[in-house]
C-alpha cells in the first residue's frame, strides 16, 4: 500500500479490505494528507487483536519516522514491535524486496523539500507501475533513471487541475507535458495505461470536467475503488 491518509479507513469500510494482511506501507512523504499515524495507535494490544503473523513494515524518509515515533505515544521510539511494525529507512535510488515477487525501486519526488519526498515504481514480473502521488515536474535525476525503465502503467499527481500548479504538483497540461516526455525517452511500453490521480478542490474541477479534458489524450481519471489490470 503507498500512503495512509485520512481516508484510509473509510477505504477499508467501503472496499472490504483487511488490513491485517497488510505487510508493506510505503510512504511517499510526511504531509497529513499521506501520513496519519494515529491510526496505528489501534495495532497495540487493548486496541485490537492481531493476528500472530500480521507484521508490518513501513518504509519511508527520516521525517516519516519521526512523525511516526511522535504519534505512538504509549511507547517509546525505538518500540514500534508493540504495535507489530518496524521501520525502513528509505531513499532516493533505493530498491526493496517486498512479497510476493514484487520490487520496488524509490525515485526522488519534487515536492516537499525539506525532506526526501519519494515516488515509487513497482516492478511485478516484467511489468512497471510508477505511482508518484505528490510531484511538480520530475528532478533531473528522476528523469534520468526512468529514461532507462519501461513502464506499463503511470499513476501522476494531477492536483490543481487547470490553475497554475506552483513548484511542488502537477496541473492538468503538466500530466500531459509529463505523458509526452516519457514518450519522448521512450520510457511508456506499448499500450502503457497513464492516470491522471490526486485531485484537490482547489483544482476547480469536478470528476466529469477532468474526464472531458484528459479523455481526448487518452489518459484515465482515477476514482475510488479503481483497479487497473497490469
Amino acid at each position: 500500500m503507498v500512503d495512509w491518509g485520512p481516508d484510509a479507513y473509510n477505504s477499508m469500510i467501503a472496499f472490504d479490505l483487511d488490513y491485517s494482511r497488510l505487510r508493506h506501507l510505503l510512504i511517499t512523504h510526511s504531509h497529513g494528507d499521506h501520513w496519519v499515524v494515529a491510526d496505528l495507535e489501534y495495532r497495540r494490544e487493548g486496541f485490537a487483536v492481531r493476528p500472530q503473523d500480521s507484521w508490518l513494515t513501513i518504509h519511508g524518509n527520516q521525517k516519516v519516522r519521526e512523525i511516526l515515533a511522535s504519534g505512538l505515544q504509549s511507547t517509546g521510539a525505538d518500540e514500534f514491535e508493540v504495535y507489530g511494525l518496524d521501520f525502513d529507512t528509505v531513499r532516493p535510488g533505493d530498491t526493496r524486496q517486498l512479497e510476493h515477487g514484487v520490487s520496488v525501486e524509490c525515485l526522488a519526488a519534487n515536492h516537499a523539500p525539506e525532506e526526501d519526498a519519494l515516488n515509487f515504481v513497482f516492478k511485478v514480473g516484467e511489468r512497471r507501475c510508477l505511482i508518484a502521488n505528490d510531484t511538480g515536474w520530475l528532478p533531473q535525476q528522476t528523469w534520468e533513471r526512468l529514461a532507462e525503465v519501461r513502464l506499463d502503467v503511470v499513476i501522476l499527481d494531477a492536483t490543481s487541475g487547470l490553475r497554475p500548479a506552483g513548484e511542488h504538483h502537477h496541473n492538468a497540461e503538466d500530466v500531459i507535458a509529463t505523458r509526452n516526455e516519457l514518450q519522448k525517452l521512450g520510457s511508456l511500453a506499448p499500450g502503457a495505461v497513464f492516470v491522471a490521480n490526486h485531485f484537490s478542490h482547489n483544482g476547480g474541477m469536478l470528476h466529469s470536467d477532468l474526464e472531458e479534458f484528459f479523455g481526448p489524450h487518452g489518459i484515465l481519471v482515477g476514482y475510488d475503488g479503481m483497479e487497473l489490470e497490469i
